[in-house]
Order: C-alpha cells, then structure tokens, then sequence
C-alpha cells in the first residue's frame, strides 16, 4: 500500500528499498534543478571519515553520485527533502541508481510529512556509535531562497545531532565512575517501588521545580510566602539559598557523580524526601540517614545493581538534576509544573544564582561565555547559553510538545526561553493557585534509612558471584589471545574455526559480567571500533587478527581492573555490615575525599 505522504515521512533504506517506488512519481522535467557542490556557502573537507552528509533540497542521482565519490567510504548520505515530493520525478535509470547506493547502506532518503517531521526522525536514525559528525551540503540559492525555513531546519537538526553526540561522549567519561559509585552507595537500597507508590501522589496538583539559575534569587521572598501551594522539587545545589529563606523543599534531588554535599551531615529537614540516583557522588548519599528515595537512570549499572540484588527503579532524565526533576513531576501527575530559576542562559553574566556552592571562576565563565551561542530569550532579544545548557534546553522542550495533557508554567523571569512553555510572572502563578485553596500535604513521613543485615549478606554473596563470572570472561579472552599469537599471518582453517568457536562463546557468556568488564574498557573499546569501521590498517588476514588479538586484550585488562574493583567492595561491604550503620567515615578507604 502507497503510504500517506502527506501525514507522516517515509524513510528509504536498506531495510525498505521498496518504498521508493511510491515516491518520485512527477514529471521529472518539473523538479527543481540541482544543488551545484560549487556554490556551498563554506568549503567543505571532503576527506573527513564517519561523516554524515547531509543533501537538502535535491534528490539527483548525478549529484548523489559526485558526492559519493568525494568523501571516504565509511561516510553515509541522506537526502532530506526540502518540498513535498510531489515536486520531484525520476527517470527508471535515476531509480535504478538510487537503489544500489540504497542497498549498499551509504544513502537514506527521508521524504513525505512536514518539514519537523522529517528533521526528527533524521535525529532518531542518526547512530553516533558508526559516525563521528555530520555536514549538511545546502546551496547557497537555496538558502537565499528560504532563510526562515532553513535556519529552522539546522536549528532544529543541529540541537538534535548535537545531544545524541554529547550524550555518548559524556558516557565514555562518566561511566566508570558512575558504575563505581553504584556499587558503594548498594548498601543504601533496601526497597523499591519507589516511583510506583508515588505515582498520581499530586495529580492535578502545582509542583514547583526549582533551579540554581541566575534569575532565582529574586524569586525567592515571594515563595518563602507562599511554600504551603506547591509541592516543591528542589535541585540539591539550591539547599543553602533555600535555607536562608526559610524554604523546605518536599523533595531534594541529586544525581551528579561528583557532587558535594550542600549541607552539614543530617541537616536536611525530616519533612524533605532525599531523591538520589544510585549513580550519584557517595559521600552525598551518605551525608543523610533518612528519607532516602533512591532511583537510577541509567539503564546498564541499573542491570548491574539489579544483579547485585539492589534494584531500582527508572527514572528518566535529560542529563541534569533539574531534567530529572520534572519527570519526578511527571510521574507525581503534576498540573501545573512550573519552573523558577530554570534559566538555561548565562544571564547579565552569570552562570548561576547568589549563594550557589560552585559557581564558574572567572577563567571558565569567560571561555563558556566566548564558546556560547545567542538564544531568543525570556523577555525577548537573544540571550548567551553554553552547548551543555542548549541540551537541556532542547530536553525540556521536547518533553512540553509530548506532554499536551499539562500545564508548564515557565516563570523564571529571565534566561532562555523555553518554547512550549506558558511565561508567566512567578506572582500571577502564585496568585491564581492562592484562588484554588489548594494546599499540600506532605509526601512521606520522616524514616531512617538502615543497613539492613540481610540487604547486605545478600549483596557479598551476589559480588562473588560476579567475580567469578568475570573471572570466566577473561579466561577465554587469555585462550582467544594466545591462539591469535599462534596464528601469525597464516592461519589454518583448524584455527579459524576454533576462533569462531572462542567468539561465540564470547558472544554468549553473562551478560552483566561482560557489560562490566565493557564499562572498564570503553574508550579503548571505541577506539577499536572506529579503526575497524574506517578499515585502518586492515588489509589483510594477518591485521584482522591483530585487531581481534587488541579486543581480547582489553577484556584481559578490563577484567583485571573489574576484579580488583568488586574485591575492594567486597571489603567495603564487609566493614559496612559490621558497623550496621550509615557513617561517612566508612567511605574513607573506598571512596577518599
């Protein structure tokens, strides 16, 4: 059946070659002319390898195939139309041209549906795992033609692609580390069902989510007023500026891995549930000994806890203690959320609010500030934001577009805008729910968090478990590694197919063991890769086998670093349940200040 072009895009790949056949069917004399590659705006680095390539606006065989021939061939294209395709036609030999570079998985065609429609589902099939950057080749005429809609295009494409990117580098840094502190901060999770106990808790009622921006202060003497009509999700940066405000929020959320404590050890009030993702810095989990709500989202150390037999639950984010706020709102049922402090810009020059416990020094805001872009701003004009804040940003505005059914109140009064939220002044908020006579209650009554000497037992008996189950991995990378050293450049097929043996039982061993030894390895894991998808010293059968014989080595290595890791918390859990309590100085071998 022919798809509806005009309601949603068709992609054209090397899964669904055949849709192609639905698309094109015009006079071919009555499409646009070509993209001439002379008349880009900038000149173009043809040489660059896992790139992809962007053509706007033209869909000519002659033009896909000069710009097949120029880049590297671990370089893909897509071809994302500019009109309704209605405007083009093919010949049968231009058809017949499309399919093989279609076939040949270097070219994607996105056709049919609006303009936004075809930009977001390039962003979802973008794989930043095969592909390091893209490019787009967008003429001049034609960027003259449409300005507005093509500045929107690489608005629109470029915040997308950009925070897949960010996403899997900032992976690749944190991961180890997040992995770690899940295995410390186990001892603390002695239930679950978290999320689900708390579901609908404030359906249809506000919630406030409060940020550490620049423009919170100012917000700050009207909420001490009027706390009793929100329930209040606070970042755990703003604890101090809250504080001295006489402001206690309901619930107080962390997640970065290297956070410090904003309070004095067991100061938070008994009134304020401790939302904390079981990734985040130990020594602030176990600054508190109550009301501990603990969460992960993350979903491979979740597997990893999970086995250990510390479950959690999900918890989406957008890579920010405030992301993870608002969908704890989500999940409250929240109506309206509203946002104070949320600035997401780098506001009269400044990172963040009065009393923030990390603000940039001078050196760093003025590089964040000279590398930043403008973004139309709150009041109107543009404003200065960071890349890292523009991820955020482009979160929170997606989730306002799917979440139709709520009210997002954005009253920051400053900062980025954030589209797909209503502005309005924190006073009028604070005034039309005074009209409602809604009042909270709180969420949950003040309990201690324990070391429960069973939790414990449990968790030593699942850690040796997965020692010996990583112990097993790296024994048959050592018998892969010493085969390929056997093997030379001429191999017999005896030892090929021994090797393929060794692979699959790579392939089929636990999975939570070779994830962890994978999260010991990762960078040079990807390293590996990209040598091998851009054929890198791979020309014969002698530097395949190197490249197999560099894949077991660093599960050897890997595996080593995992063991040393788990037998250290073995230790760690060991002196946790003899004490039976939860005290920081327990952390001071594991996890040294």
């Amino acid at each position: 059946m022919c798809p509806d072009l005009n309601l949603h895009p068709v992609v054209i790949d090397a899964d669904r070659p055949g849709d192609l056949n639905w698309i094109y069917q015009a006079d071919a004399a009555l499409r646009p002319a070509s993209i001439d590659l002379e008349d880009l705006p900038i000149a173009v680095d043809w040489s660059r390898k896992r790139m992809l390539w962007m053509i706007y606006g033209s869909c000519h065989l002659d033009l896909i195939a000069s710009v097949m021939a120029r880049i590297t061939d671990c370089s893909e294209v897509v071809v994302l139309e500019s009109e309704s395709v209605d405007a083009y036609g093919l010949e049968p030999d231009e058809r017949d041209g499309l399919i093989q570079w279609i076939l040949n998985e270097r070219l994607t065609i996105i056709a049919g549906g609006s303009l936004m429609q075809r930009v977001q589902k390039l962003i979802e099939l973008v794989d930043i795992n095969r592909l390091d950057g893209w490019k787009p080749l967008l003429s001049k005429t034609l960027m003259s033609r449409r300005p507005e809609e093509t500045q929107k295009l690489f608005e629109q494409l470029g915040a997308g692609i950009n925070s897949k990117i960010m996403s899997k580098g900032t992976y690749l840094t944190v991961a180890q580390h997040y992995f770690r502190n899940t295995l410390i901060n186990a001892p603390l999770v002695s239930e679950g069902g978290v999320l689900s106990r708390w579901s609908d808790a404030r359906k249809d009622r506000p919630v406030l989510v409060v940020s550490a921006g620049p423009s919170l202060n100012k917000q700050l003497p009207l909420l001490a007023e009027n706390q009793d009509l929100f329930t209040i999700l606070a970042v755990n940066t703003v604890w101090p500026i809250l504080k001295k405000h006489g402001i206690v929020p309901d619930v107080m959320l962390a997640l970065d891995r290297n956070s410090k404590a904003a309070w004095p050890v067991n100061s938070v009030s008994p009134d304020t549930a401790f939302f904390v993702d079981l990734g985040c810095a130990p020594r602030l989990m176990w600054s508190h000994d109550h009301n501990h709500m603990i969460t992960t989202c993350d979903p491979v150390t979740s597997a990893i806890a999970g086995a250990l037999g510390a479950s959690t639950e999900y918890l989406r984010t957008g890579g920010s203690v405030a992301t993870s706020a608002f969908a704890l709102a989500e999940v409250l049922g929240a109506n309206p959320i509203v946002f104070i402090g949320q600035d997401l810009a780098l506001t009269d020059g400044k990172d963040h609010a009065e009393g923030y416990p990390h603000t940039y020094n001078a050196n760093t805001l003025k590089n964040r500030t000279d590398n930043g872009f403008d973004v139309d701003g709150y009041h109107g004009g543009r404003v200065r934001t960071e890349r890292q804040l523009m991820y955020y940003k482009t979160w929170f505005e997606r989730r306002a577009s799917e979440l139709t059914d709520r009210l997002i109140i954005n009253a920051t009064e400053g900062g980025a805008r954030i589209n797909g939220t209503v502005q309005l002044p924190f006073a009028t908020v604070c005034r039309e729910i005074q009209a409602t006579r809604l009042r909270k209650t709180p969420l949950m009554p003040p309990t201690p968090t324990r070391i429960d000497p069973a939790h414990m037992a449990k968790l030593s008996h699942n850690l040796v478990t997965l020692c010996k189950d990583v112990q097993e991995f790296r024994k048959i990378a050592t018998e892969a590694r010493a085969l390929c050293r056997r093997m030379g450049g001429r191999p017999s097929q005896k030892q090929l197919k021994r090797l393929d043996r060794l692979n699959q039982r790579i392939r089929q061993e636990d999975p939570i063991s070779k994830t962890i030894v994978n999260l010991m390895g990762l960078k040079k894991f990807e390293a590996i890769r990209y040598k091998t998808h851009t054929g890198q010293g791979m020309d014969d059968i002698k530097d395949a086998i190197d490249k197999y014989d560099e894949v077991y080595q660093n599960i050897e290595t890997g595996a080593e670093t995992a063991l040393k890791m788990l037998e250290d918390m073995g230790r760690f859990y060991q002196r946790v349940a003899e004490r039976g309590e939860i005290a920081l100085d327990l952390l001071d071998e594991i996890d040294p200040a």
